[in-house]
């Protein structure tokens, strides 16, 4: 009998200690589903794998350059274009600039977005022909600040991982470090990292690695290039943040469609991983926090849409714009900004693009519907 009533005592002790760990689970999962807001979502844990340069261990950047040709560089662990800036397109970018201004009657700003290469040791030439770009497209206007320079921004944290190594684009850390100059310029306060959750998702090959790998095929360099380590995606995201936008993108069938979904997809890595890239325009649901006066457009390319978890603190609606795709954007202009409660306009954009009419798709009509005809259109 007491053997038993002791195997009985032993046995309900191992019950309730199963329910506490499965409650504490249970728990512990829900409060990570509330914070990204998704039920759905696969949320990882918060992993210290890599380092500030997105490299596993004490990896520090390597000096070994696999080649180096008149517009890219290859080392073992990254690769950066160089000679991208053309001071050709400034005067295209400001007179599109100003055709903005005047048709919305809003607080309009661009800022182009510098890429990796001037944050390189040995190519400084680089974050010069940057600035100079920046300061002769300043001086086109009376009110220079309309030029939004994120680089002393960018500068204060050069020692983390504001650039993707494979792919052409800041990370969305160095995105967060961009939206503050928007904060600081538009009279809010500039936000804290430490509020967000940062999640890593895995890595993915960036678009200059696949480029590369498909353009070299030297035994040595391709071996070189493949054995390259992929890139780490984070993700920060306030617990708080609807985490909902409403895109609108053209299906197979050639027909527009809306869809509302996620802002961010966890399914996903790097820039298609926020909004997603064959889109027109997406309207992302904020948190509206601490704002004063109307919403957000943002006109961006795959670099300047990285900032929209931050913008959507701030703002309560942020209305993106692909400055690829979205060609009705000018012809709606009128409409979206009284339906959206427009304040404010960002165009964000790489510097190597910024004023290139190729890429510019929602911005050219502004220039036959300004009035503007006899202004130069080749970049």
């Amino acid at each position: 009998m007491k053997k038993n009533k002791t195997a009985e005592v032993f046995l309900v002790l191992l019950i309730l200690a199963v329910m506490s760990v499965g409650i504490f689970i249970l728990q512990n999962g829900m409060e990570k589903l509330q914070n990204v807001k998704q039920q759905s979502v696969y949320v990882p844990e918060t992993r210290d794998l890599y380092n500030n340069y997105g490299l596993k261990n004490d990896q520090s950047l390597s000096k070994t350059k696999i080649l180096e040709t008149q517009d890219q560089v290859i080392y073992t662990d990254r690769i950066f274009n160089i000679n991208q800036i053309s001071e050709d397109q400034i005067s295209y970018a400001a007179d599109i600039m100003k055709a903005l201004q005047e048709k919305s009657g809003k607080d309009a700003y661009i800022m182009p977005i510098p890429e990796r290469a001037v944050f390189e040791s040995g190519y400084e030439n680089e974050k010069e022909k940057y600035n100079n770009f920046t300061e002769k497209l300043e001086a086109s206007f009376t009110d220079p600040s309309v030029v939004l320079n994120p680089l002393s921004e960018l500068e204060k944290h050069q020692s983390e991982y504001l650039y993707f190594r494979t792919k052409n684009s800041w990370t969305m850390r160095g995105a967060f470090y961009g939206a503050q100059v928007i904060f600081g310029e538009l009279g809010y306060d500039k936000e804290n990292l430490n509020a967000y959750r940062e999640y890593v998702f895995g890595v993915f090959d960036g678009n200059l690695l696949l480029e590369a790998s498909e353009k070299y095929t030297a035994d040595e360099i391709k071996k070189d290039i493949t054995d390259m380590e992929r890139d780490p995606f984070y993700i920060y995201i306030n617990g708080l943040n609807p985490n909902c936008e409403e895109l609108t993108f053209e299906n197979k069938e050639g027909q527009k469609q809306t869809l509302k979904r996620q802002m961010i997809q966890f399914n996903s890595s790097g820039n298609r991983a926020v909004i997603g890239t064959d889109y027109e325009h997406s309207i992302v649901e904020g948190r509206g926090k601490g704002q004063r006066k109307g919403n957000l457009l943002l006109i961006a390319d795959t670099r300047g849409k990285m900032m929209i978890s931050y913008l959507s603190e701030v703002f309560e609606k942020v209305y993106v714009s692909n400055i690829y795709e979205d060609a009705d954007l000018i012809q709606n202009l009128d409409e979206i900004l009284e339906k959206y409660n427009i304040e404010y306009i960002v165009w964000a954009q790489d510097v190597a693009e910024t004023g290139n009419m190729s890429h510019m798709m929602a911005l050219n009509p502004l220039l036959k519907e300004g009035g503007m005809s006899d202004v130069r259109t080749d970049p």
